[in-house]
C-alpha cells in the first residue's frame, strides 16, 4: 500500500508501526494476506486471483454472493482461507473470513465484528464501512484528527483491489495493554464519500489489525 506522509504528526511508533507493516505477532493471528503481495510484484497466477467470485449488484448489503480463496501467512507458511463475499453499498462488494469475524448490515453500514472480541468486549475489534458527509475526504480527515484528541499518524494510502485512493489517519489511546486503537480510511467514489473504521487494543493490534488489513483489501467496486 503506497503512503505518502500529509501532516507532520507525531506518532507511538511501538504501538502503530506492527499492524498494517504484515508482521504477525505473539497471539497468532493471521498476518497481511499474500494475495497483496503477489498483486506488488506482478504475479497474475495468485490463487486468490484464479478463484475470485464474480461482483452481483442489486442486492442488500450483507447479502452472501459467493465466496473465494485468500492466501494468508501464518506463523511463516501460506494458508488458504475460505472468505465470503458481500454486497456492500452502492455498488462495492468485499469479502471476509466467516470463521473469525461475525457481521453486521444495514443501508448505511456494514460491520465486521472478530469473534473474540465482538461489540460485548471491553476492548471491541471491528471493521465497519459506512458512508459519511463532507466536503472532501482531506477535511472530513481533519476532523477526524480534532475528534480523536490524540497525536495523529495522517498519510496518503491505497485500499482494497482497485488501489483506491484514500487519506488514512492512526492513532491509539494511550500505550497499556488494553489501550484502544483506530485506524480510519477516508475515500471518495463516485461522488460517494466513505470512512472505514478499524477498532482494535494495543495488545492485539499487530496481529488483529493485520486480520482487519485482509478484509479491506478485498474490497472492489463494481466498474459496469
Amino acid at each position: 500500500m503506497r503512503r505518502r506522509a500529509l501532516l507532520p504528526c507525531f506518532v507511538l511508533a511501538a504501538v502503530l508501526y506492527g499492524c498494517h507493516g504484515g508482521a504477525g505477532d505473539d497471539t497468532g493471528e493471521v498476518s497481511i494476506p499474500e494475495v497483496r503481495q503477489a498483486e506488488e510484484s506482478g504475479n497474475e497466477n495468485s490463487p486468490a486471483e484464479e478463484q475470485q467470485a464474480s461482483v452481483i449488484t442489486g442486492t442488500e448489503p450483507g447479502a452472501v454472493l459467493g465466496e473465494e480463496e485468500v492466501i494468508l501467512m501464518q506463523e511463516g507458511e501460506t494458508v488458504p482461507v475460505a472468505y465470503s463475499r458481500i454486497q456492500g453499498m452502492e455498488g462495492f462488494t468485499i469479502a471476509y473470513d466467516p470463521e473469525s469475524f461475525t457481521m453486521e448490515a444495514s443501508e448505511q453500514e456494514l460491520c465486521f465484528y472478530a469473534d473474540s472480541y465482538g461489540p460485548d468486549s471491553e476492548t471491541p475489534v471491528f471493521v465497519k464501512i459506512s458512508e459519511s458527509e463532507g466536503a472532501s475526504a482531506e477535511s472530513l480527515a481533519e476532523q477526524y484528527t480534532v475528534d480523536s484528541n490524540e497525536e495523529c499518524l495522517v498519510e496518503e494510502v491505497t485500499i482494497g483491489e482497485g488501489e483506491y485512493p484514500a487519506i488514512w489517519v492512526s492513532y491509539a489511546e494511550g500505550t497499556d495493554s488494553n489501550s484502544r486503537t483506530c485506524d480510519l480510511y477516508i475515500f471518495r467514489y463516485n461522488e460517494k464519500l466513505y470512512t472505514v473504521q478499524m477498532d482494535c487494543f494495543v495488545e492485539a493490534y499487530e496481529g488483529m489489525g493485520a486480520a482487519q488489513e485482509s478484509i479491506l483489501s478485498t474490497l472492489r467496486f463494481d466498474e459496469g
